[in-house]
């Protein structure tokens, strides 16, 4: 129904503008040719002949080594700095820090100490100063709600970058 008056109002414009053309034709019509005397007419001049060049081939192979990937942003371009210890890497060293999910947290005698499950579902006790995350992540501080562990990162353009992460308790759900 709606199509079929759409089509409908689409004809009475094109029909009124069509009306409207052929009036004002032949009422300006009239009025010039009394007025202006009839241009001859022109004649056609043939375009001057262009000679086409010899196309030129040009090769062009692009080479991605040594560049980044221009469709990566560059927030999330880290390179870990690597050489820093001759340590072999641990478990917790194989996940970024965003995929470990804190389960508890014990504070009160001795040091804190903290368990996080990974993302293959194995539980670690974390302490102070121990590794943690891809971009050689150490745990600096566990409080009764969070872990903040330090990275150290280079960025896109090649400086080395200190950033702080947290892991916080999740949230209660339910009741």
């Amino acid at each position: 129904m709606t199509r079929w008056l759409t089509c409908l109002i689409f004809g009475i414009f094109v029909c009124t503008g069509l009306v409207a053309c052929v009036e004002e034709e032949s009422s300006t019509a009239g009025s010039q040719s009394a007025n202006v005397a009839p241009k001859p007419p022109s004649k056609k001049v043939a375009p001057p002949e262009v000679k086409p060049e010899e196309e030129k081939e040009v090769e062009f192979a692009y080479v991605s080594e040594g560049r980044r990937d221009p469709f990566v942003p560059l927030t999330q371009i880290r390179r870990p700095l690597t050489g820093v210890d001759a340590e072999p890497e641990t478990p917790l060293q194989s996940y970024d820090i965003v995929q470990f999910r804190l389960v508890g947290v014990i504070v009160g005698r001795g040091e804190p100490k903290a368990m996080v499950v990974a993302p293959d579902g194995k539980a670690y006790v974390l302490a102070r100063g121990v590794k943690i995350g891809k971009n050689d992540g150490v745990v600096i501080d566990i409080t009764s709600q969070t872990i903040l562990v330090k990275e150290k990162y280079y960025d896109y353009s090649g400086n080395i970058i200190e950033n702080i992460q947290e892991i916080a308790v999740p949230k209660r759900e339910g009741v």
